[in-house]
């Protein structure tokens, strides 16, 4: 099954999309924008896994400090 990952944020997209692209756990694929969101893709079944490995990852970047962003699954 291939599930989707939403990421909303209106700055440091690049830096967030990089983040989560270096991340090994678990393969996203990039699939551009959907609004102020990006869209990933992956092949985990659980997806409260699939967004927890990505925050975790995300709250390691110092320069997202103070940035708000939202990660939700989806499918």
């Amino acid at each position: 099954m291939n599930m989707k990952v939403f990421v909303g944020s209106i700055t440091h997209c690049e830096d967030i999309q990089e983040a989560i692209l270096t991340i090994t756990e678990i393969t996203y694929t990039y699939e551009g924008k959907q609004g102020l969101n990006m869209v990933f893709s992956c092949e985990e079944p659980n997806e409260k896994r699939a967004v927890r490995v990505i925050k975790d990852k995300l709250k390691t970047l110092p320069q997202l400090g103070g940035v708000f962003y939202n990660v939700t699954p989806g499918y």
